[in-house]
């Protein structure tokens, strides 16, 4: 049984509380939260333990998983005293808000042989699955990706690495799964149709993305924190023949609700697989991804 901890314990820090619950192979030992209310509520929620100090629980032999799910301004700090302490580290991405701690970190997880993994579970996410499926051995020539939030809070887009590292991480990550290629040439058009409040503090609300892939897919992205319908998450592919909506396999009654809601189980199947690999779990593909994210934030900031 491996016992764990889950440091960060908002929405996301919760819902891997329930699936290390859920899971054969572990048991929820700890929660942290810098926050010592929030942890004191949430270890009586799940019947756990937690302490204000977090030096106190890093240094119990027992304790060998552990889940960061606090904000991406932390985590560089939280990985940094796991890997010296040769933790297994399943992160949240983005991995960093500096990516130039990224071959360090990478390094660093090579010499210590740190089971580490990143938590890209828009790759279990049903819908995407079956999108997966219906293309294989196909030429996919055109990818639509439209990712729209409802009432998001600028603040919380600003702790988790803004529009482009919060929400474009997954889909930048999600192109490239789905193509099976990486980027050549990449346009942004953002600064122009963002808000102002976003903008004061380097950041955006809004973004219109054209990436040409290697393997000459094509693929359209738009992104928007304000949604007066809900959240719309949608993924489109067309090819000579062919055309599927990644709506067309996703739950009906899910579609417009909080995207941890609509995408909660595949946060455990990605949980799941990254126990039952060996070595590091989808760190390559989050590094491309990571840093997609900073070329995209690079070009919209000198558009």
């Amino acid at each position: 049984m491996i016992k764990s901890c889950v440091i960060g314990l908002s929405t996301i820090g919760q819902i891997h509380c329930e699936s290390l619950l859920k899971l054969k192979k572990t048991s929820l030992s700890y929660v942290f939260d810098k926050n010592y209310k929030l942890s004191r509520k949430i270890s009586k929620k799940f019947k756990c333990k937690t302490s204000n100090n977090f030096n106190m629980i890093l240094k119990k032999k027992d304790i060998d998983l552990f889940v960061i799910a606090s904000p991406t301004s932390t985590h560089d700090f939280y990985i940094m005293k796991l890997i010296k302490f040769k933790k297994i580290i399943y992160c949240e991405k983005p991995i960093t808000m500096n990516n130039k701690n990224l071959d360090k970190i990478k390094r660093l997880i090579k010499k210590n042989k740190i089971k580490f993994g990143v938590g890209l579970n828009r790759r279990f996410a049903k819908e995407y699955i079956s999108l997966k499926h219906k293309i294989k051995k196909k030429k996919v020539e055109t990818i639509q990706i439209i990712s729209k939030s409802a009432n998001h809070n600028l603040n919380l887009s600003i702790r988790n690495g803004g529009l482009f590292f919060d929400k474009g991480y997954h889909f930048f990550d999600l192109a490239c799964w789905l193509s099976n290629s990486i980027p050549k040439k990449i346009i942004v058009i953002s600064k122009s149709i963002s808000k102002d409040n976003f903008l004061n503090k380097g950041d955006f609300s809004d973004a219109i993305i054209n990436m040409q892939f290697k393997n000459g897919t094509n693929v359209e992205f738009l992104f928007s924190r304000k949604c007066a319908v809900g959240n719309i998450e949608v993924i489109k592919i067309y090819g000579k023949g062919f055309f599927y909506n990644s709506d067309n396999y996703a739950v009906k009654k899910t579609l417009s609700m909080d995207f941890s809601i609509r995408h909660k189980e595949s946060y455990l199947k990605c949980l799941k697989e990254f126990l039952e690999k060996k070595g590091p779990f989808l760190l390559n593909q989050s590094l491309i991804a990571q840093k997609i994210c900073a070329k995209v934030f690079k070009k919209a900031t000198v558009e």
